[in-house]
């Protein structure tokens, strides 16, 4: 497969540990351009990444007709303009979760993406992890019985300083920084979009986003509830529970080397299933570039992005 040239919006801290190394090691991924507002910054960055051009502004990158895609990292509030501008400029992209603060900031960017015929993907890179296919493949083939009910947590300790995650005006906050996986993971394992949401949650006087979140959805076959925020330890699981049985994830969104899947079924029979490692930044990264290849369509495209978005409006 021929590699797609990608170029890199921002100079974050979550690009330079996670996503960068990730596309670094991606099959049909060439690490092209870097942008920052700071010429210097951009520069430090292909240095140490071997990207062969570094760009002074995010609007320069755009318009290298070398550039083909384009991650998107930048704060929260700041994913629907340039989404959109990366779809004007002809480039296909990922952008960071969540895509948007409304549903309504997507409108003109899934325009943008149709009328320039490009390729648009959240990014949620657990959907491509092998243990999470696997889990959702057992509920499929009715190894737990009928889903009726999932659970989920997304939680960690975040000291109160200045942070992108507790600015307002950045669509911070945690239902929007954690909570969207635990609604992405709820939606991904009924396969369904929710017929009503609930939620409840603790404001931070000072900083004005929510802190700790609990949600619950209601799907046409089944219920699901979250737990997400700022003021917990680090918590990262779900259940899928069936009427015959259920599948546990102790650490789903962030997995160890070798993962886990424990099943367990209403007669006391109990498997674990174990996953070798891989970097689900990579998967994600792969499958648009041979998605972009291959002319074909992404398995979570600009519809799944809107249901999202909604999701969480709700």
């Amino acid at each position: 497969m021929r590699t797609v040239k990608w170029g890199v919006l921002g100079c974050s801290n979550f690009a330079k540990t996670r996503a960068i190394p990730a596309m670094q090691i991606a099959e049909g991924v060439e690490l092209t351009g870097i942008a920052s507002r700071s010429l210097e910054k951009a520069q430090g960055f292909a240095k140490e990444f071997g990207f062969k051009k570094a760009y002074g502004s995010y609007e320069e990158m755009l318009a290298d007709p070398e550039i083909e895609a384009v991650y998107n990292p930048l704060p929260n509030g700041m994913h629907p303009e340039w989404a959109r501008k990366c779809a004007e400029a002809g480039k296909h992209s990922i952008v960071e979760k969540p895509f948007a603060a409304h549903a309504s900031e997507l409108e003109p960017v899934i325009a943008a993406a149709k009328s320039h015929k490009v390729k648009l993907m959240e990014a949620f890179m657990w959907r491509f992890h092998p243990m999470n296919l696997r889990a959702r493949q057992l509920v499929r083939e009715g190894a737990i019985g009928e889903l009726r009910f999932f659970r989920s947590s997304f939680t960690f300790n975040l000291e109160r300083a200045t942070n992108i995650r507790l600015d307002s005006q950045l669509a911070g906050g945690g239902i929007m920084d954690v909570g969207c996986y635990c609604i992405s993971q709820a939606r991904y394992f009924f396969e369904a979009e929710p017929l009503r949401a609930f939620c409840r949650a603790n404001f931070d006087p000072e900083y004005k986003v929510d802190t700790l979140a609990q949600g619950v959805l209601e799907f046409e076959k089944g219920q699901a509830s979250f737990d997400a925020g700022f003021d917990l330890p680090f918590r990262c699981e779900y259940e899928i529970v069936g009427s015959k049985g259920r599948i546990l994830c102790p650490i789903s969104m962030l997995p160890p080397e070798t993962p886990e899947l424990v099943i367990e079924m209403e007669n006391g029979q109990r498997t674990v299933e174990t996953f070798k490692p891989v970097n689900q930044w990579t998967l994600e990264f792969e499958h648009l570039s041979k998605c972009i290849v291959d002319g074909t369509a992404p398995d979570y495209g600009m519809d799944d992005a809107l249901y999202q978005q909604k999701a969480i409006d709700a």
